[in-house]
């Protein structure tokens, strides 16, 4: 599934953590990892609508007739956030369990998801709409990608919202 992940190991490893790991290590590990959860969570929030506004963007091209199915698409949108045992996270997803049971593949068809040469979900064949002439008329349809495009930026986001973190823990840390 379409996922734009932004994962933050609270190590010294990274450069930024290294100045300050000493005192890190001193300071309350749920509370840095609240900070940072927080940071992540508030630079993620904006995301969820850019790419509901994008799936809702695609086009209909049968004549201007719809079946809601990209709405139903940005109804699965969703934020998570929260703390594992070796940092904080935040992401922005398409939930397919909140699709109904015949249409959990469609967001991967339609963002044009491909999974090596056994699972490809750049187009698909359905129905269209019965006619007395063409009671069984099917189409393929290509795909039309709409996450990646809209939550892309939140990896710059998200790294300005961890910079601001950690000169807050540095502040804190200092007195």
């Amino acid at each position: 599934m379409p996922r734009a992940d932004i994962r933050v190991g609270l190590g010294s490893r990274g450069a930024s953590l290294r100045v300050i790991a000493r005192e890190l290590r001193g300071m309350d590990g749920r509370k840095v990892k609240g900070i940072f959860k927080d940071a992540l969570e508030g630079a993620a929030r904006p995301y969820p609508a850019r790419v509901r506004a994008s799936v809702l963007a695609i086009p209909v091209k049968e004549g201007g007739k719809h079946t809601g199915l990209r709405a139903r698409i940005a109804q699965c949108v969703e934020l998570s956030s929260g703390t594992d045992a070796k940092g904080a996270y935040a992401s922005v997803w398409v939930n397919p369990f909140r699709m109904l049971p015949d249409y959990v593949t469609l967001p991967l068809y339609m963002q044009g998801v491909s999974e090596g040469r056994l699972r490809r979900y750049d187009r698909w064949r359905h129905p269209v709409y019965q006619t007395a002439r063409n009671p069984d008329t099917w189409r393929q349809q290509s795909s039309h990608p709409y996450f990646y495009q809209a939550a892309e930026p939140l990896g710059r986001a998200a790294g300005e919202a961890l910079k601001a973190a950690l000169e807050d823990i540095t502040r804190k840390l200092n007195g």
